[in-house]
């Protein structure tokens, strides 16, 4: 341990220790707060970075081990979502052993016209297409991510070897993209249903799948074009034109010889997997929600013999994310299991007294309210649930319109998980991918969200004040 990693490694530490030696605040229990502590300590670790994520997650979850329940420690290393994870992430890589993925991304490359960014358009149209009948956008990125990423490891661009020549502008494109397809359609994301209910039973607000994509096709609309052109100037990536390298392409193309038995059944897999996550959860009498597809994928690439124990274990990647994701989520559901959030939201819902304010102001101040929580849920769903309720019963204190309270904090639902880079299984599916740091994750993430506002705001309001939706 160096000067520096020192230094961060202490300021991480401080950060819990000085919160379990406050005192308690009133509604809260001492246990509960002895875990607000830890995940903020947690968070920071991942934040300030003194070492690997892994690391400095097995470093705080081994300390506080000793003075805490296990229970609260280690039960999100059984949650489904982060098996999820690591099943796909190992899924990926039997793209990469049979060369299926470089067959794949060469050929895409060859047809992406001659610039970086009519590429990022590519991924953008794959998503959007997908997105209307695909009610998960973590599906949706196990789908179009791997096809992508092998176009940037056949162009040269690898996590340790110039990630930043293709890989990481098309990794953080995925995300973003991810985000803005699931606030276009209703049926985009399954959290939007969740937020859907709770506005009819709550605000009286009846949302049908024709009137949210009334509502977003011109704002959500204009966020996804605008997205990769915006996404490549904050962050070019080194290779802005394919002209250049398409002729070593063919001769890759070429070399690669004809498809492989283990190819062909990896496409068929590949399609079974794609319908599943699309329509799985439709069918009666079986359970094939995407977590189930996905391991059921794994179990067919391993029965098939394309991938064997070897390469389960080595998919470094997958097992990063399970350590330190499987901890935070664990904490973060504890959090919530403790009644947290809903004392969180109480607090919140004394403080902001704005029965007397402009309508609009008010709903402004919502949005922000709940894009600044953001940071402290490493769920979608989770997050509409506990916290939305308390936001719409403000609303209905105040002089704001209940549509426009609607709208805005559904659409913003998607968007506001762009903040950072576990809030929604898409991000942690292309963060796993080691291309990008958590520091561009964020920065990246936050520009979008604040283009997102300036697009809702400014274009989105007026737009459906011109339709009749308030």
């Amino acid at each position: 341990m160096n000067k520096k990693q020192l230094m961060k490694f202490l300021l991480v530490a401080a950060i819990p220790i000085i919160i379990w030696n406050l005192p308690t605040p009133q509604g809260l229990k001492k246990e509960t707060w002895d875990i607000v502590a830890l995940y903020l300590g947690l968070l920071a670790g991942l934040v300030i970075k003194p070492f690997k994520e892994p690391i400095i997650t097995l470093i705080i979850v081994g300390v506080a081990l000793m003075f805490m329940d296990e229970s609260i420690l280690l039960h999100g290393y059984s949650d489904k979502m982060t098996w999820f994870l690591v099943v796909v992430t190992i899924v990926c890589t039997a793209f990469v052993k049979t060369g299926l993925g470089k067959r794949m991304a060469y050929n895409l490359l060859l047809r992406a016209g001659d610039s970086t960014l009519g590429l990022g358009y590519l991924m953008m149209i794959s998503d959007l297409i997908l997105s209307p009948a695909t009610g998960s956008n973590a599906s949706r990125t196990t789908i179009i991510y791997p096809i992508f990423r092998n176009i940037a490891e056949g162009a040269g661009s690898k996590p340790d070897d110039e990630p930043k020549k293709l890989g990481a502008y098309l990794t953080v494109l995925t995300y973003v993209v991810s985000q803005g397809t699931a606030a276009l359609f209703l049926t985009g994301m399954a959290t939007n249903a969740i937020t859907v209910s709770l506005a009819a039973s709550m605000l009286g607000v009846n949302l049908t799948w024709g009137t949210w994509f009334m509502a977003s096709v011109v704002p959500a609309g204009l966020f996804l074009l605008v997205a990769p052109l915006i996404v490549y100037k904050i962050y070019k990536p080194d290779l802005t034109h394919l002209t250049d390298i398409k002729p070593q392409i063919r001769k890759d193309l070429e070399s690669l010889g004809s498809i492989t038995k283990h190819e062909k059944v990896l496409v068929v897999f590949f399609i079974l997997a794609i319908l599943g996550w699309m329509f799985g959860e439709k069918i009666p009498f079986i359970n094939l929600n995407m977590q189930v597809v996905g391991f059921v994928f794994l179990a067919l690439v391993l029965l098939a013999g394309i991938l064997d124990w070897d390469d389960v274990i080595g998919a470094k990647g997958a097992w990063n994310v399970f350590i330190w994701y499987g901890a935070f989520y664990g904490i973060a559901g504890s959090l919530a299991d403790a009644g947290f959030y809903n004392w969180l939201a109480d607090k919140l819902g004394t403080i902001l007294n704005l029965s007397d304010i402009n309508g609009l102001l008010v709903t402004v101040v919502l949005l922000l309210v709940s894009l600044a929580v953001r940071y402290f849920f490493v769920s979608n769903s989770a997050f509409v649930a506990s916290f939305y309720p308390v936001l719409f019963a403000i609303a209905l204190s105040t002089k704001a319109n209940p549509m426009v309270v609607t709208l805005l904090l559904a659409f913003f639902a998607s968007y506001g998980a762009l903040l950072t880079h576990y809030g929604n299984g898409a991000g942690l599916i292309a963060f796993a991918s080691g291309y990008v740091s958590q520091k561009d994750f964020w920065k990246v993430g936050t520009i979008m969200v604040i283009i997102a506002l300036a697009i809702f705001l400014v274009i989105g309001l007026p737009y459906w004040k011109i339709i009749g939706l308030w």
